[in-house]
């Protein structure tokens, strides 16, 4: 239910409110973004010695490599810090390395370190990974190379720390940053303005370094929102000024992403990212080896970047075929097994023809279909290597933790994890995690939460006030789109639309306050129809102004139906 507000505001007002958000200079704040605070508070841990290295590598003309992670995070954080240092040296010897999905693995490993070594690095910076490798750290030293360290993951739970030259991280036990929770992205563009500014010798940059930090900021932003980042703090103001400044970004590999993705022209918004770009840029690790779009953020000129955007496109489309195949087999498989009862309060399945760089996100599907969390693998008939998903409420890296004598590796967080099981061991494991999971999660919290900011009235819902409540954008986690609740509503048309006429379409008319009605949309329920007519409703859903009538209008969450009386 909505959240109690004081009386006499308006819709946006009320909103904020049950956001916590009352005080005028907290409001302001928040919809009126400052550049400053991010650029401006104290410097993360570790980041002058980060910056040490880094300068004095660039001043000596020491090989360095950025070695990032396959994700849209470590992507776009690899290539802030390259397109930096090129914005401080053109000719500086800055390359970039991306480990295999399926092959390599998360982080850095010790075959790639090696590797580096013999190429002629002496400096390596890692970023969105490398806090928990303790042996890739004491290989570097012995390698003779200086290894810096930026990530936000979370450390290892002995404390234990790599014995690297720099640990740049928002959160490392007893030396948190004021904002814990940036994105890998958000640690590297920090590292990123920190370079600038000493290479400087001044906290003012000229207009070269401070167009890259600007065009960093954008990639900043598609990590922040593609990590599903708490889009509050320092991570709305990069997201607010990443979005607003991606559709002027000189990055060549920007563009042409946009481009490809039907994303280009005006203002650009979190959704853009989170159904466009991301799982674009996701679909190179996913389905071959990021190193495409790794090339797309750095070196790629105009027709290579094309050409790179539509490869990405193609394999994001490929990724969606057997994204469907592998959920309508697991969803299948979840029911048949029982793994969807009550008293049974996990998923935890494996299947030999399974991508293993794709079910992560059927995980994250199947988790949204039954509310459990979800385990799924690729076994190869020696190992089973796959990802998991939570709710709200479970640990699923606790979970792993209290299995983990059938685990051969495992790591991630609260919410996502990956792991290796062998396929021996699979059985045992799957049972074990279910009972903990059934044992940890009480019955009601497997239903999805449907959080609502504030009741509403059909005469507050107007194309002015729903403009106004877009300036609580971007939104994502810990900035969801308003929702509210609209009691006692009269369907006065109900009709089937879309393409194959998926969607339903109602016009919805408050019987006491008159006035015109409001349309709304409900998606992918078009067999509702006929229940729909001839009905009062209380209604959930996001407003927004319909991109054809321009006029206000509701996306349906959910809603109640009731007889008229």
């Amino acid at each position: 239910m909505p959240q109690s507000s004081p009386a006499g505001l308006n819709l946006r007002e009320r909103i904020l409110s049950a956001r916590g958000l009352t005080d005028p200079e907290a409001v302001a704040a928040f919809l009126e973004p400052s550049l400053q605070d991010v650029t401006e508070p104290q410097p993360l841990p570790g980041i002058d010695e980060a910056v040490t290295v880094l300068l004095e590598s660039l001043q000596s003309n020491r090989p360095i490599a950025i070695y990032g992670d396959y994700d849209v995070d470590g992507i776009t954080a690899t290539a802030i810090l390259w397109n930096l240092m090129k914005a401080i040296d053109p000719e500086a010897m800055v390359s970039t390395y991306v480990p295999h999905r399926l092959e390599e693995g998360y982080g850095l490993n010790a075959e790639a370190m090696q590797s580096l070594a013999d190429s002629g690095v002496r400096t390596v910076i890692s970023v969105d990974c490398g806090v928990t490798a303790i042996e890739e750290a004491a290989l570097a030293r012995t390698l003779g190379i200086d290894l810096v360290i930026t990530d936000h993951h979370r450390v290892r739970d002995d404390g234990q720390l790599p014995d690297a030259a720099a640990i740049v991280h928002p959160s490392l036990p007893g030396d948190e940053y004021p904002f814990p929770h940036l994105a890998g992205a958000g640690v590297a563009w920090k590292v990123a303005l920190h370079l600038a500014r000493r290479a400087s010798g001044s906290r003012e940059v000229g207009d070269n370094l401070r167009l890259a930090l600007m065009d960093g900021l954008a990639l900043a932003a598609m990590g922040t929102i593609a990590d599903v980042m708490p889009l509050h703090g320092e991570n709305r103001v990069i997201a607010h000024f990443g979005l607003r400044h991606m559709a002027g970004c000189r990055n060549t590999g920007v563009r042409a992403l946009l481009a490809a993705s039907g994303g280009a022209g005006g203002r650009q918004d979190a959704q853009v990212v989170g159904f466009r770009l991301g799982p674009r840029l996701n679909a190179a690790g996913r389905m071959g080896h990021a190193r495409s779009a790794m090339e797309l953020f750095t070196t790629a000129d105009g027709p290579r970047a094309a050409e790179l955007a539509q490869e990405l496109s193609a394999l994001n489309t490929k990724r969606q075929k057997v994204e469907r195949a592998i959920f309508e087999q697991a969803r299948e498989m979840a029911v048949d097994q029982g793994m969807t009862v009550a008293g049974r309060h996990a998923i935890v399945l494996r299947h030999a023809d399974w991508h293993p760089g794709v079910v992560g996100i059927v995980c994250s599907r199947l988790v949204e279909a039954f509310g459990r969390p979800t385990i799924l693998m690729q076994d190869d008939g020696d190992c089973c290597r796959g990802s998991a998903r939570s709710i709200t409420g479970y640990s699923i890296y606790e979970g792993l933790v209290a299995c983990s004598d059938y685990l051969e590796t495992y790591g991630g967080h609260d919410m996502a994890a990956g792991l290796k099981v062998t396929s021996e061991s699979f059985d045992d494991f799957a049972e074990a995690l279910i009972t903990h999971a059934s044992e940890a999660i009480p019955p009601e919290a497997l239903m999805p939460e449907l959080s609502i900011d504030t009741e509403a009235d059909r005469s507050e819902v107007n194309v002015p006030m729903v403009s106004q409540l877009t300036e609580l954008r971007p939104f994502g986690r810990g900035n969801p789109a308003p929702r509210v609740l609209l009691r006692g509503m009269e369907v006065v048309h109900a009709v089937p639309f879309g393409r194959t006429d998926d969607h339903l379409k109602l016009h919805l008319k408050d019987p006491d306050g008159g006035g015109s009605p409001l349309q709304a949309i409900w998606w992918g329920q078009a067999s509702r129809c006929d229940e729909a007519k001839r009905r009062m409703i209380h209604v959930v859903g996001k407003l927004e102004i319909d991109d054809y009538s321009k006029r206000e209008c509701l996306v349906i969450d959910d809603l109640a139906w009731e007889e008229r009386g």
